[in-house]
């Protein structure tokens, strides 16, 4: 007799099959068809390992069953179970780890796509339907990236090489979007530290030959690229630090430091201010001095403007770089100009100039009381005219209308507006209005007057109530009264035998029931529909032109309907009346047409009416181009005070008002 020896897969299955026939994870006899296998109620709740095992055992079941049996149908029930439940959590787990990863421009790395489509293919024995959903996921997550990447080649390509910091930028991002450990990541990587060393080195070269706003530029490139080279960084300060020096020794020759000296206050904001600060204190002292020495040469000239700036590049030079207070000499004749050039400002009513003088002259000077008052008055004169006038005339009503609306839309309006920017718009009242069109008339100007800035005029269109009726019948059927009349239960009883009827209770010989007719009723239905259209506009007081114009329409409907009273028998229907507003009611009452086209009228307006003083400081910028610094201080003035009262950031109107005080004219 040969004897056989299985190999070890033969033998590996066998064993397997083995155990599966003790009745592993809940055997019970089953007639010889293989054990049964327990499902967890919860498969959430169980472990991956039992999970895992539970799959492989009813698998090796499934593949003995005779194909469509019971058996069969119930095993692989139980394996889409537990099969779906690992598929979701593989499924979870690739997008727990995706999440983490940092997205480039909202893109995932190609690198961790590509990682975790190589790893999806055994969800697919699990449950091949969440296979294919997690594969299309990742499966357009590269696309995009791909796409994204091509997108980003095609820009380097088309870059020029002069265009350095838009290179490496490009080439950091093509980095970080193709993954760590890729070979397009390496590459990117390459040319990118490759341009990096190459700027590091023509810095170091631009520092030799003193070439320091080049070395600035180009150590400005590298740092930016890589901010926590401290090698870089110290080196930039540095070269900072020259540049300034430079800037102020040709500045001084020149004539001409305002922007060295911005350029110094925004350096000394930042971290590399300290490292060369000792370095450039040396310069400082006889900078500092030679600009308080210019200021009193300006103010001996009367040249008010060029004294400011001086004394404060003086006072700059010294606070940041020697970390005491500016010696500047003539600075008490200065405040004496100043307040003399405030004294005509007031005279002249140009309070915005006034204001910016008395701001110079505690920039430079003690805060007095005296002088504290007069910058109260000088701002309240300032916010009395930097919040605009408004006033409404009564709105024109139609001539053949009888319903007037017109001064109550007009009044409406205007309180909207008051409620809504009580900050922006100042109301005048209305008997004041026929005062100023009668001057605006006499004078054929309203230049001088400044009682309202804007004025609101408006035509009613249309108001009225159209009322449509229609009148109809409806009949229904109704119980009049009740009648007595033969039982049928006592007339089928009196039909029985006399042994049935014995057996059997009498009925009552009679019933009473219900008597219903047909009635008909009037039925008068009332349709109300009120309609106001209003055109307005608003006028500037000052020149008459006209700066807004709108129309607008509104409606509202009412129906009711009403019954003519009936009486039938026991039947009886109340007159039933039509209850709608009246016209006047419906027009003019509260929550009625005026008040809906008011606030609709109030919502426009307060739209082109608020925030003025974002205007009036793009209005202050246009003037300063035109050379009008009166008027630019008269902007940037109003801007302040409102912004103020709204505890709006101001930002740099202050300094700005006073550098256009001081490059006002003698008024």
């Amino acid at each position: 007799m040969r004897i056989r020896i299985p190999n070890t897969s033969t033998l590996l299955i066998s064993a397997l099959l083995a155990i599966a026939l003790t009745g592993v994870a809940g055997c019970g006899g089953g007639g010889g068809s293989g054990p049964s296998f327990q499902i967890p109620a919860d498969p959430t709740a169980a472990t991956q390992d039992n999970l895992e095992s539970l799959f492989d055992q009813i698998s090796l079941q499934l593949a003995t069953a005779k194909p469509g049996s019971d058996r069969a149908v119930e095993l692989q029930g139980q394996l889409s179970t537990v099969g779906a439940e690992l598929a979701e959590r593989a499924s979870a787990a690739v997008r727990t780890r995706l999440s983490q990863v940092d997205r480039v421009d909202g893109k995932l790395p190609l690198g961790a796509i590509e990682r975790e489509l190589g790893g999806v293919a055994p969800i697919k024995r699990w449950d091949s339907r969440v296979h294919a959903q997690i594969n299309d996921e990742l499966t357009t997550e590269l696309s995009t990236t791909q796409r994204v990447i091509t997108e980003r080649e095609n820009r380097l390509a088309s870059t020029p090489e002069r265009d350095v910091l838009d290179r490496i930028n490009l080439l950091s991002e093509l980095s970080a979007l193709s993954g760590t450990g890729s070979a397009k990541q390496a590459r990117y990587s390459k040319q990118r530290d490759d341009i990096l060393r190459d700027v590091s080195m023509e810095a170091e070269e631009a520092i030799r030959n003193e070439d320091y706003e080049k070395a600035q530029s180009l150590l400005g490139i590298v740092q930016e690229v890589n901010p926590q080279d401290k090698t870089t960084r110290q080196a930039k300060c540095e070269v900072d630090g020259k540049v300034i020096v430079k800037r102020f020794n040709d500045a001084l020759e020149t004539g001409r430091v305002g922007k060295t000296m911005n350029m110094l206050t925004e350096f000394s904001k930042t971290d590399c201010f300290n490292d060369i600060k000792q370095g450039l204190a040396a310069e400082a002292a006889p900078m500092a001095e030679a600009f308080g020495m210019l200021a009193q040469e300006s103010v001996a000239a009367g040249d008010l403007e060029a004294a400011y700036q001086r004394y404060q590049d003086a006072t700059i030079l010294s606070e940041l770089l020697l970390d005491r207070k500016a010696n500047l000499p003539g600075v008490q004749t200065f405040i004496k100009q100043l307040d003399k050039k405030y004294q005509k400002a007031i005279a002249a009513e140009e309070y915005a100039v006034a204001w910016g003088c008395l701001n110079v002259m505690t920039e430079f000077g003690p805060m007095t009381p005296k002088i504290r008052q007069k910058l109260r008055k000088a701002r309240d004169e300032i916010s009395r005219r930097a919040i605009r006038g408004l006033t409404a005339y009564p709105f024109e009503d139609p001539k053949a209308s009888e319903t007037k609306v017109g001064d109550a839309v007009s009044s409406k309006v205007v309180q909207y507006i008051f409620r809504t920017i009580p900050s922006d718009v100042r109301i005048v009242e209305r008997e004041q209005l026929e005062r100023i069109l009668a001057e605006c008339e006499r004078r054929d100007s309203c230049g001088e007057l400044d009682t309202a800035d804007f004025i609101v005029q408006g035509s009613i269109l249309d108001a009225k109530v159209e009322t449509t009726e229609k009148s109809g019948r409806e009949t229904r059927r109704v119980v009049t009264g009740q009648e007595t009349v033969t039982n049928p239960e006592h007339v089928r009883w009196s039909q029985q035998s006399e042994k049935e009827r014995k057996n059997t209770p009498e009925p009552p010989r009679t019933v009473t029931r219900d008597v219903t007719e047909d009635v008909t009723i009037q039925v008068n239905n009332v349709r109300k529909v009120g309609i106001i259209s209003v055109s307005y506009r608003v006028i500037e007081a000052s020149s008459g032109r006209v700066l807004f114009t709108d129309s607008i329409q509104t409606k509202q409907e009412f129906q009711d309907e009403g019954r003519q009273g009936v009486q039938l028998g026991n039947f009886k229907q109340e007159t039933d009346f039509v209850e709608l507003p009246p016209d006047i009611e419906i027009l003019s009452g509260e929550d009625g047409l005026a008040d809906v086209i008011s606030e609709a009228i109030g919502t426009k307006l307060v739209e082109f009416l608020k925030d003025p003083e974002e205007q009036y400081s793009l209005d202050a910028a246009r003037f300063v181009g035109e050379g009008d610094f009166v008027e630019a201080a008269r902007k940037a003035a109003y801007s302040i005070v409102l912004r103020e009262i709204k505890s709006k950031e101001t930002g740099t109107l202050l300094d700005d008002l006073k550098d256009y005080a001081m490059k006002s004219p003698a008024l």
